[in-house]
């Protein structure tokens, strides 16, 4: 019996140490290092800003609506520009920028017409409002959410200055920083309030160097391989990077802007894109940083693959449309009757006006150079020089040496 009784003692203690074993292996299996803790979580959480830009994302891809003044609740697609009447769906060229206008942490989405007419996206108390505001209203946009405007880039009756968008709940409101008037004398105002002289330029001398928002492309859709936006960004590293370089010299800034000026069609499978420079004043002048460029050269242009991504050069071979040097005489004439308040039919050899292709005028090759000679007393003599686009028969530069120009 005394036997028997150690035996089961034995067998239970045995049973005890494999009781253990298989718990220790039990919790040791359990404990996985890439396991989060009691109290963590692994998972990201997405940041308030990309929260807005998905809402955006969704916007675009017509999966939510907007909320729009004039519309109510509508598809981006169906917003229509003022000025023309024209939907984003039927716009091309359309451009964009994303930045926070008021600094209130989420960022809006501004879409920018050819004409240089906005629409502004808001994420706000879980819907997207959309705001239009009108080319004649502003010249640009600035990081800061500050843009110039000018009613006039004229001095008679001029009015121009710097102002502010604001957010008002659901409503876009704009504050005024500063802002100059001329009639019979000039007025000189901040934050809407009369300043004397002094103190304007005191004020603006300290805010004045603004850093501009750029744009890049947008669309709605993508029907090619290469985006619009990759056809830019294409264009622009051929040209080295040089949108929105500037300089400054003899009182007049120069801006360099790659832009396309064209996309793919049932007939062509390229985006034409140009190389322009705006000429603008320095800001010596009363309310120069306010005034649009006075001038825009097409310095160069490129065709873009939409299906492989390659550059070529334009050229005007058998069967393109490039226009002809006959072709590019006419436009000349109505240009230089146009810039002169004439009519079409004074500039002619009988009232001693002659037009001819200017061969060694140092221009781009998609440039016709057509110079127009004038008969002064016994014999003709430069009067003006004007640069056409061959292939889209644009008016593209013109030198005048008397008159507008």
């Amino acid at each position: 019996m005394k036997k028997f009784v150690v035996a089961l003692l034995c067998l239970m203690m045995l049973l005890s140490l494999f009781s253990c074993d298989m718990t220790e292996d039990k919790n040791i299996s359990q404990t996985d290092p890439e396991a989060p803790k009691e109290g963590e979580n692994n998972d990201t959480v997405p940041s308030e800003t990309e929260k807005t830009m998905e809402i955006y994302k969704a916007v675009i891809n017509g999966e939510l609506c907007v909320v729009d003044e004039n519309l109510g609740e509508t598809k981006l697609k169906s917003l229509r520009f003022p000025s023309n009447d024209t939907s984003l769906d039927e716009c091309k060229l359309l451009t964009k920028a994303i930045f926070d206008i008021d600094q209130d942490g989420n960022s809006e989405y501004v879409i920018q017409s050819p004409d240089n007419e906005y629409i502004i996206l808001r994420y706000y108390n879980a819907k997207v409002y959309s705001y239009y505001l009108y080319s004649c209203d502003f010249y640009n946009f600035n990081t800061d959410g500050t843009f110039y405007w000018c009613n006039s880039p004229n001095t008679v009756g001029m009015e121009c200055g710097l102002s502010k968008i604001i957010f008002d709940g659901e409503k876009l409101n704009t504050k005024s920083i500063y802002s100059l008037k001329y009639s019979s004398k000039y007025e000189y105002f901040v934050g809407g309030e009369a300043v004397t002289e002094d103190e304007y330029y005191d004020y603006r001398s300290q805010i004045i160097h603004k850093d501009e928002m750029k744009f890049s492309q947008f669309e709605l859709t993508h029907s090619y391989p290469i985006t619009a936006e990759r056809a830019w960004n294409l264009a622009n590293a051929y040209w080295d990077n040089q949108d929105g370089r500037s300089e400054c010299s003899a009182g007049t800034n120069w801006t360099a802007r790659i832009e396309l000026i064209d996309t793919p069609s049932s007939e062509t499978n390229y985006y034409r894109v140009a190389f322009k420079v705006e000429w603008s004043s320095n800001g010596g002048g009363e309310g120069d940083e306010c005034k649009p460029p006075h001038s825009i050269h097409l310095h160069d242009q490129i065709l873009v693959n939409a299906f492989t991504g390659e550059i070529t050069t334009p050229a005007c071979e058998s069967g393109s449309k490039c226009i002809s040097v006959e072709e590019a005489i006419e436009i000349a004439k109505n240009h230089e009757a146009y810039m002169n308040g004439d009519t079409y039919d004074k500039y002619n050899e009988e009232n001693g006006y002659r037009f001819e292709l200017d061969v060694n005028e140092a221009a781009p090759d998609h440039i016709y150079v057509i110079v127009v000679l004038k008969y002064d007393t016994d014999h003709y003599s430069f009067h003006t020089r004007t640069w056409i686009d061959k292939y889209t028969g644009e008016t593209v530069f013109s030198y005048y040496v008397n008159g507008k120009g």
